[in-house]
């Protein structure tokens, strides 16, 4: 019968691909390093779970979120945001919150605020420069005058 539903699909049960494993890695490492002064990031696991423990640790150090406090990088801390995400949900909290981006910042910008941003930095820079080449042209006039002062004082002051 063509109505009959296949049981197999619906039973079958799926297995995780390696991203989700090393997400679930990042997780469990973030709350583990929070929880103590650190964690090892290879568990006594087998042989296969290195790579995923090796990626989920590289991607904490990547996003800013621990960082590796020596040179043979086997053990992982947390750095303040880390810290800060370890207490609001952990890694899987962070991921709903804050999607990686390239480390810009700049998802879901629009270009026409993009370039109005542009314009109005550079707005600011030109009005820096110009209000401090006004500063250092005053600072040199006043010199003038002490100097006008110091040299011509007397024989202006006996008129």
């Amino acid at each position: 019968m063509a109505d009959e539903i296949d049981l197999e699909d619906e039973t079958a049960i799926a297995v995780p691909s390696e991203a989700e494993l090393a997400d679930r890695r990042a997780h469990d490492l973030l709350l583990a390093a929070y929880a103590s002064d650190g964690a090892d990031v290879f568990t006594t696991g087998p042989a296969e779970t290195l790579a995923i423990e090796k990626s989920a640790a590289d991607k904490l150090v990547r996003l800013k979120l621990a960082w590796f406090p020596d040179e043979s990088r086997d053990t992982i801390k947390v750095t303040n945001s880390g810290r800060y995400w370890a207490l609001n949900g952990g890694y899987m909290a962070f991921l709903k919150e804050d999607p990686p981006t390239g480390g810009g910042g700049t998802r879901g910008r629009n270009p026409e605020m993009e370039a109005l941003r542009f314009t109005y930095m550079k707005l600011r820079l030109n009005t820096f420069w110009l209000t401090f080449g006004m500063s250092i042209a005053g600072f040199l006039i006043s010199l003038v005058s002490l100097a006008v002062a110091y040299f011509y004082g007397e024989r202006l002051m006996l008129r």
